[in-house]
């Protein structure tokens, strides 16, 4: 009998360990994306072909902030520096987050205002970077928004 109960247990372990696969064909997922939940800004990062030029904001804008409450919806408050006062902003809005094996979009579709499309270009449990393409001079250029976790 214990012979029998040794071989059981034996089989279960070996089998929760081959059955415990890890998935590494989806290196981002919504649930990364909420882990973080409320995101600061701490940087911007213009990309402009191999020249980056990183703009650490001043102490007014880097109070800005990201939050996914949920699996749809999304909080942002951004501030701005105007006529040497630092201005709130608040938007509210759903959310939806594709991946796809070679794309990450991130669409924001605020209550009032339009829709904005982003690549995510990082997400791990510490910072975020959303990166936005735009035209300047007639050639392609990005934006990148560097978030920090708020834990």
């Amino acid at each position: 009998m214990k012979n029998i109960f040794s071989l059981f247990l034996a089989s279960i372990l070996l089998l929760s360990v081959f059955s415990c696969k890890e998935d590494d064909s989806l290196a981002i997922s919504q649930d990364q994306l909420l882990r973080g939940n409320k995101w600061q800004l701490k940087q911007t990062i213009k990309v402009s072909g191999n020249k980056n030029i990183v703009d650490k904001l001043l102490a007014c804008e880097r109070q800005s902030t990201l939050d996914f409450r949920d699996v749809e919806k999304y909080y942002a408050v951004s501030y701005k520096t105007l006529e040497g006062k630092c201005v709130e902003e608040q938007e509210e809005g759903n959310y939806v987050y594709v991946t796809s094996k070679d794309k990450r979009t991130l669409t924001m579709t605020p209550v009032n205002g339009d829709v904005k499309e982003y690549y995510m270009y990082e997400i791990n449990p510490k910072s975020l970077i959303i990166q936005k393409e735009f035209m300047e001079n007639d050639s392609v250029k990005y934006m990148r928004y560097v978030y920090q976790s708020m834990q």
